[in-house]
């Protein structure tokens, strides 16, 4: 018989022994599903905006033991592609969940350090104004958790730099929905990520737009965000684009294209983005 092994076996239930708290009730079930719901409104946008979200429970969540966190399952409804490094996975901060991660970085530290870490899987334009599961690993595991009573989640969702995932505009200023829109040409230039759009010859201070992906040479469709509109505005058939000089200035370094001419009734705004995370609460035996 090992009893070195034995010894420290007990000494990790004694341990354990000390987070339990008889006041509260399991309810004879050693797992419980916790949803953290996230959606953005015209007055309030933590996903577009990167400012944090509270949201309370439906119901006060009751631990009663030691137990685990583990993420199981993650959904999106337009976040942004995974084509910038810095989106390759998102970065949520739980503050009621006491994460524990470590991080070796040479760009992203500060951004991940103690962040639950969501593999970015939306690599497809295709999925525009859709779900995308971003599934990584089932059962991921997060952290610890004391007994206790949870009422509320608080927090914030990044990408890897600290930017929003669900719109290239960083700024309280917009609508925060994905736009779309089908050419009857293709593009002749390609679009950088973030790319001012004047529309209809509008002035930029009344009304503009900013690309929400890398368009190619040769696209057909258009993805965009509405950054102004002060004066309700209609899309019609004439588009011009104009590059952003993306120094916070909204300065114009030149003009691409002009009078580019959209498909009829082809445009289309989709709802406000929306996060949802599935966690799994398990009591340690």
């Amino acid at each position: 018989m090992d009893f070195g092994q034995l010894r420290s076996d007990r000494q990790e239930s004694a341990r354990n022994m000390m987070y339990q708290n008889s006041g509260y009730q399991f309810e004879r079930r050693e797992k419980k599903t916790l949803i953290l719901d996230i959606v953005d409104t015209e007055t309030v946008a933590p996903l577009s905006t990167t400012t944090e979200f509270t949201v309370d429970l439906f119901e006060p969540l009751t631990v009663d033991k030691l137990s685990g966190v583990y993420v199981d399952s993650i959904a999106t409804y337009n976040s942004l592609l995974c084509d910038t490094s810095n989106r390759t996975a998102f970065s949520l901060k739980i503050n009621e969940f006491n994460v524990n991660s470590n991080v070796a970085s040479t760009s992203s530290g500060q951004q991940i350090f103690n962040k639950i870490l969501i593999p970015n899987e939306n690599n497809d334009v295709g999925d525009v104004h859709s779900v995308v599961i971003h599934k990584g690993k089932k059962m991921n595991y997060v952290c610890s958790i004391n007994p206790g009573k949870i009422t509320k989640l608080s927090g914030k969702i990044t990408d890897l730099g600290g930017k929003s995932m669900f719109s290239t505009a960083n700024t309280p200023v917009g609508d925060y929905k994905l736009c779309s829109v089908s050419l009857t040409d293709a593009l002749t230039h390609e679009l950088n990520t973030g790319t001012i759009i004047k529309i209809n010859g509008v002035a930029l201070t009344v009304f503009k737009g900013i690309t929400a992906i890398y368009h190619t040479k040769n696209s057909s469709s258009l993805h965009f965000y509405v950054l102004v509109d002060t004066a309700p505005q209609t899309l019609s058939n004439s588009l011009e684009f104009e590059f952003h000089t993306n120094d916070g200035s909204d300065g114009i370094s030149g003009q691409i294209g002009a009078d580019i001419t959209t498909t009829a009734n082809s445009f289309r705004e989709g709802g406000f983005p929306r996060f949802t995370a599935e966690f799994i609460i398990e009591a340690r035996q």
